[in-house]
């Protein structure tokens, strides 16, 4: 979510919205590495994305990927394809 927000996510337009949708419905779920000030702060960032937010939003994102591995995020992206929620990967960015 944090990579759509700042701008730099290379998904497709319809990819971005399921993985917005995807994002609303598990936001609530307890997580282990993200909390509630990173949620806030998509929040924020969905209703106001001028370049200062997004900036901040990437420097959040950075940070993030710090504690999340990328082997995780592609697990998780290779899984939601797997249930056809996405299309097939096009080399497209993996990172998103």
């Amino acid at each position: 979510m944090l990579k759509i927000l700042d701008g730099k996510c290379k998904m497709a337009t319809n990819e971005k919205q399921v993985m917005s949708d995807l994002y609303d419905l598990l936001k609530n779920q307890p997580g282990l590495t993200l909390g509630d000030e990173i949620h806030q702060l998509i929040a924020t960032a969905r209703d106001c994305a001028d370049e200062a937010m997004k900036t901040f939003i990437y420097e959040k994102r950075v940070l993030a990927e710090t504690v999340i591995s990328r082997p995780v995020m592609k697990g998780f992206k290779a899984m939601i394809r797997q249930q056809g929620l996405l299309d097939t990967p096009n080399n497209e960015d993996e990172d998103a």
